[in-house]
């Protein structure tokens, strides 16, 4: 499952507030895989740096670190792996869990508060209730966009919307941004070298309760396993996360009593994911309706790597002394020793035997490279072959 926010704001809005400066190994590949020259540059990292002080990033503080987050830490410590607090674009957070459903009180610095008012502002006009159908260009040069006006209530059309431009910026995200370009048929290669970084969830009960639906929705990292800054892993993240009703109910192993016994002890659950970085490469299409389909043929060595991180989970959670964990397979029992994992370990694990395998970090689909031939955009975001249209997401990543 793919997930993007759909909203003012977008993911931003809805997002675990969670802010990470591009590690030197990306951009590094980033350079000599695509040409991209300037994002080896120190004034790349200084762009950065000055974003993440204007959302007010930092490191999430004792106060904001809850039961779950210590659980993992804990386990983290005892079995001498590296970690860290992460940190988050948040000011004065209230500690209610709710940052996956839009922070109620403000604490979170979204797009929705920082960068749309500050355009607006500036002059910026901001039409809500539309969706963008196509952009217009003639001879070379872009010349409007189109879009269906909706009924706010409904999200039903209600009429069309055309604006005259010769500048287009596209941030409609990477299910969004690459089907627009194929829709007006623009940009050569939109729609190729689809990434995600795919992820799988792991839930551990205790004698304790945890109460993981309040706090930050994820704030501690196990950065063992990873690839970057650094590190020499797999190339895998282990995050706390939150233990919602509903995300936690459609991640669990099982229905019916089966799900019903674990989701009875949700006050007593931690829980967690693993964030792959994958190898694997997609493509974006649309079919003869103009429907959107991905192709996305998840690597072996992805499905092993998810893997890892599933047993790593759950020892880190015994080893904090959790009573069972559950992992994301579905006809297997939870585990309550190191020794029960070698099921999973000696297992040919397929994507279905998973109870959920989602993304949320899309990247791709309007590449940004040197080379003509396997790229969208050049590394300023311009796509090839039309004047005054540029791509500004992760669509060009």
């Amino acid at each position: 499952e793919l997930y993007a926010g759909a909203c003012v704001g977008g993911s931003t809005v809805v997002n675990d507030a969670l802010c990470w400066p591009t590690p030197a190994e990306v951009t590094e590949q980033w350079v000599r895989e695509h040409g991209l020259a300037s994002f080896g540059d120190a004034a790349y990292a200084e762009l950065v740096a000055t974003v993440l002080a204007e959302i007010g990033a930092a490191p999430t503080d004792l106060a904001h670190t809850n039961k779950n987050a210590r659980a993992l830490e804990r386990g983290a410590q005892r079995l001498g792996w590296a970690g860290q607090s992460m940190a988050r674009n948040v000011r004065d957070c209230a500690n209610l869990g709710l940052c996956n459903l839009g922070c109620p009180t403000g604490a979170k610095q979204s797009s929705l508060l920082t960068w749309v008012p500050r355009a607006e502002r500036a002059g910026a006009r901001v039409i809500a209730s539309a969706r963008v159908t196509r952009i217009e260009a003639d001879s070379g040069k872009v010349r409007a966009v189109v879009a269906e006006s909706l009924d706010p209530a409904t999200g039903a059309p209600n009429g069309t919307l055309r604006v005259e431009t010769p500048r287009v910026i596209l941030a409609a995200g990477v299910l969004e941004t690459p089907a627009l370009l194929l829709a007006s048929a623009l940009g050569a290669n939109a729609g190729i070298g689809l990434q995600f970084h795919s992820s799988v969830y792991v839930a551990a009960r205790f004698a304790d309760p945890v109460r993981a639906f309040y706090g930050p929705t994820r704030s501690y990292a196990i950065t063992e396993f990873s690839e970057v800054n650094g590190r020499r892993g797999p190339g895998l993240m282990l995050e706390n996360v939150a233990a919602l009703p509903l995300s936690t109910a459609s991640s669990l192993p099982g229905f019916g009593s089966a799900l019903a016994g674990p989701m009875e002890s949700l006050p007593f659950l931690a829980r967690a994911v693993v964030v792959l970085r994958d190898r694997t490469r997609g493509r974006l299409e649309l079919d003869g309706d103009r429907r959107t389909q991905i192709t996305y043929p998840f690597e072996r060595g992805d499905l092993d790597r998810a893997r890892t991180g599933m047993i790593a989970l759950a020892r880190a959670h015994l080893a904090s002394g959790a009573e069972q964990v559950f992992l994301p397979v579905n006809d297997l029992a939870p585990v309550t020793t190191e020794s029960e994992l070698d099921a999973l370990e000696s297992r040919a694990l397929s994507t279905r035997d998973t109870s959920l395998i989602y993304a949320v970090h899309l990247f791709g689909g309007a590449v940004m490279g040197s080379d003509p031939t396997t790229s969208c955009c050049d590394e300023a975001g311009r796509v090839r072959g039309v004047k005054g249209l540029w791509v500004s997401d992760a669509s060009a990543l």
